[in-house]
């Protein structure tokens, strides 16, 4: 099964008034362990666990190939008239699309539904693009997504433009450079990271505090959902003694 709207609360229980744990994008695929009052039970591709609104996932048609690559991407019901938007897209969300000689700007953006839509060519990207990078290309890769969000409020268990939470935002980072990483900010959960001095740490860098982690992106910045700050921000941190003194440790893909 796949997601079939923009964003999908994935809720700690299977009722509206739980606990937001997680969102997924649209085109994510998860497995269904079980249902419950109009709820799926999920386990995302990543493994994370949860319950879903069972109308917001749908058969997969295809494997997608295609991501959205800016922070929203508008689909058309005609190339040429962009001022109907029956769906918008977040930046992440997994595509299947076909092209044609005949349309220079825009793909055909073909949903599970089987509903086929116009998207903008410069919106998107092959999934398989960000292979093959070397390693200071992929760190920089994993900063400048993260570098996306700021200014985005902060949202707990979001992971789009409607909100993001610390570990979404790492999170994020890394899926939309080919890389996953644990959901949580719990390095012990991603057997892909390893722990490292914080002098030792370079960009695109995890660095991980008591129940929050940021991004490191060099010569002592940080870039962090902060939930104190209400958004995602751009800092020393050295500068922030309330973060060092919750330090734990530092954390490398690499």
């Amino acid at each position: 099964m796949v997601v079939c709207v923009p964003v999908a609360t994935v809720y700690r229980e299977p009722e509206l008034v739980s606990e937001q744990a997680d969102e997924l994008l649209f085109g994510e695929e998860v497995e269904i362990i079980g249902e419950k009052g109009g709820f799926c039970h999920i386990k995302s591709d990543y493994g994370y666990e949860g319950w879903v609104i069972k109308q917001e996932l749908f058969e997969k048609l295809h494997d997608a190939a295609f991501t959205v690559t800016v922070p929203f991407a508008d689909l058309h019901f005609e190339g040429s008239d962009f001022r109907k938007c029956p769906i918008t897209l977040p930046m992440g969300a997994r595509i299947d699309v076909g092209f044609s000689e005949s349309e220079k700007n825009y793909g055909f953006a073909v949903l599970p539904s089987k509903r086929i839509y116009y998207i903008r060519k410069s919106h998107i990207a092959r999934i398989d693009a960000v292979k093959g990078k070397s390693e200071p290309e992929l760190r920089e890769a994993i900063a400048a997504t993260a570098l996306k969000y700021l200014g985005v409020q902060y949202r707990w268990g979001g992971r789009s433009f409607f909100g993001v939470d610390c570990s979404g935002l790492c999170f994020n980072a890394y899926r939309f450079n080919g890389v996953n990483i644990w959901r949580d900010a719990d390095i012990d959960r991603s057997p892909n990271l390893r722990r490292i001095p914080l002098e030792e740490a370079k960009t695109g860098d995890l660095v991980f505090f008591n129940h929050h982690v940021a991004l490191y992106l060099g010569e002592g910045e940080i870039v962090h959902a902060s939930a104190s700050a209400g958004f995602v921000k751009r800092e020393k941190l050295f500068e922030n003694e309330n973060l060092m003194k919750i330090y734990i440790t530092a954390g490398t893909l690499f």
